[in-house]
């Protein structure tokens, strides 16, 4: 089979680039030929091109968000309740107490006329509604007093006041400060007077404490040789023997009271001499226990040494012999003991007349340290008290801030809602004629209890009335009592004023939502205007602010802690949340009682 040439790489690649140019340049001419011909039909359709693409252009650039603001105004803000209205008639009212209770009077008869508003009958829990009443009406006055008072500032007379009691600290501060010298400088005094009462007595006593180092010295050595000398005895084989096969206890107490006195006659030895009065004072006393310790010690060996019998190695001879010396070492230490006893005694006649001096010095030294002492515990009273009226002096001609008359207008607010309730309260307790008209029934009696069964029933004057019915929200807000005013259709831009007189305990379905059915009685008599089923756009009134900073109700939005918080604009542009606390909300508005001033700019919307 004859074989197939084949080219070289370099060569292929060669051929294939040169045919790819040749396409290229083929394609190029073709394209140009296209366009000579056609450039008037190409250059129409750019410039109709050039609108859409810039219209595509704007569509697709992103759209800046919207931000919708108001300022923060203040104002009176009124709260209401609305629903639709419907006339109705009602010629025979049966009037109940809305709470139970014991009735306490009864002010009407059968056939007895009234007017509206009249005092039907009234509950036992009427006098403590009215109580509540009064002190909630006391709290409004007290509550408007303060915001008055800080409305018109510190008055000169309590600045002078003020002024005064800064003055008066001062000078409780200044005659601290002078006592607090005059106890230092006694302090001073009386602590070298003690100093030299020491001096003097240790050098009236000098000659007393080295005679009562060498007397320590001295019998501390004796009786040490005659602790010795008897523990030589003990230590003798013949008397050791005897007096161990005696009683092998009552040598070992021997020999542990013997070991007892010599390691304290030791110590005493080992002590070095002092010049202190007291410390000479203190080792002679325990010189005296030492040798006391070693004169009980010789004593009990002698008796332990006298109770043993003599056997063939311990005669009769040998004990008397080591009883006699036994008594000799004992004799040395009683005389000892006896030195060091009168020594002390010497030396504590000596010391305690310079000691009544010291202590006399001490004394006056603790008592004018007291001195001392409580006049720095003034100083720092009286610095306190001054740092505290200069605080009060300034605040004072300061004034009260905004946001201490804020917070007192929403006092006043608060204070106001609680006389509201209050009144709603004391009214659940009073029967009271809805509208003019005549009382036909009365089934109320002094003493008994109120309840479904117990009312009065009354034909009114005029038969009409407003029905409306209101949702779970707002229904807690609606009183007895309250003001209102309807528009009817009929006669549109007039407002008829309203109260109301019933509000049901139990829900009504209404189109299948439970809702809560409220009677209203008109104010005035204007029957021949209305028809019944009329109907029209009812307001209850059910709040009232005098004065209080608002915004809109959508400006207030929560934050991640869910806390209440407004978007304010700032001069530069820039958006700050700020946490506010809110009051009484309306339909539209929220009252803002701290957190935002009048006049600033609240983002209520940004659409994006």
């Amino acid at each position: 089979m004859p074989k197939k040439s084949s080219a070289p790489a370099e060569v292929v690649n060669i051929v294939s680039k040169k045919t790819m140019l040749d396409r290229l340049l083929i394609a190029l001419f073709w394209i140009g030929r296209f366009i000579r011909r056609r450039w008037l039909i190409l250059l129409i359709i750019g410039i109709c091109s050039l609108p859409v693409i810039g219209i595509a252009a704007f569509l697709m650039m992103p759209e800046e968000p919207e931000i919708i603001v108001e300022d923060a105004k203040k104002g009176i803000l009124i709260q209401a309740v609305e629903a639709v209205g419907t006339v109705i008639s009602e010629k025979d009212l049966e009037l109940k107490f809305p709470v139970t209770g014991v009735v306490s009077g009864v002010n009407v008869n059968e056939g007895d006329v009234v007017e509206a508003g009249t005092i039907l009958a009234a509950l036992r829990s009427k006098n403590v509604s009215q109580a509540e009443v009064n002190f909630a009406a006391a709290s409004v006055q007290s509550a408007q007093a303060n915001l008055q008072e800080l409305e018109e500032g510190t008055r000169p007379e309590e600045i002078a006041v003020a002024q005064a009691e800064v003055e008066n600290r001062k000078a409780s501060l200044r005659l601290a400060e002078t006592s607090l010298s005059t106890a230092e400088a006694n302090l001073e005094k009386t602590e070298e007077k003690l100093e030299l009462v020491i001096k003097e007595a240790e050098t009236n006593l000098a000659g007393d404490i080295n005679s009562a180092g060498s007397v320590i010295s001295q019998n501390a050595t004796k009786a040490q040789s005659a602790i010795n000398a008897i523990d030589d005895i003990y230590n003798k084989t013949v008397v050791r023997n005897a007096v161990e096969f005696y009683s092998l206890t009552e040598t070992e107490k021997v020999r542990i009271k013997q070991t007892e006195a010599k390691e304290m006659v030791t110590d005493l030895l080992l002590q070095l001499n002092t010049q202190n009065f007291d410390e000479t004072l203190i080792r002679l006393t325990n010189a005296r226990v030492a040798l006391l310790s070693a004169s009980n010690s010789a004593v009990f060996a002698y008796n332990i040494l006298s109770s043993t019998h003599p056997s063939a190695y311990f005669t009769d001879t040998i004990k008397e012999t080591h009883k006699a010396s036994v008594t000799t070492q004992r004799n040395n230490i009683e005389t000892a003991l006896n030195a060091v006893t009168a020594e002390l005694e010497s030396f504590r006649n000596a010391s305690d007349g310079y000691r009544t001096s010291i202590t006399t010095q001490e004394i006056a030294v603790t008592s004018a340290s007291g001195l001392r002492d409580k006049a720095l515990t003034d100083i720092s009273t009286y610095e306190t008290l001054l740092k505290t009226q200069e605080a009060q002096l300034a605040l004072k001609k300061a004034g009260a801030r905004e946001t201490d008359i804020k917070a007192a207008k929403a006092k006043v607010n608060q204070a106001y809602a609680d006389l509201q309730r209050a009144n709603a309260k004391l009214e659940d307790t009073i029967l009271r004629a809805p509208i003019d008209g005549s009382i036909t029934k009365v089934d109320v009696q002094v003493g008994e209890f109120s309840g479904d069964s117990r009312s009065i029933t009354m034909l009114g004057n005029s038969p009409f009335r407003i029905e409306l019915f209101a949702s779970e929200i707002d229904i807690t807000k609606v009183k007895l009592s309250q003001s209102g005013a309807i528009e009817l259709d009929a006669y549109p831009n007039e407002d008829f004023w309203l109260t109301v007189t019933e509000i049901d305990p139990a829900a009504t379905m209404v189109d299948g939502v439970p809702k809560y059915r409220i009677k209203l009685d008109f104010i005035e008599n204007t029957e021949d205007l209305f028809k019944i089923g009329m109907t029209g756009d009812t307001d209850i009134i059910t709040g009232v602010r005098y004065d209080v900073i608002y915004i809109s109700g959508r400006a207030v939005i929560s934050n991640a802690d869910g806390e209440d918080i407004v978007r304010v604009l700032k001069e530069d542009g820039s958006i700050e949340e700020r946490p506010v606390v809110i009051g009484m909300e309306t339909e539209t508005d929220t009252e803002i009682i701290e957190g935002i001033a009048v006049g600033e700019t609240i983002v209520v919307l940004i659409k994006n």
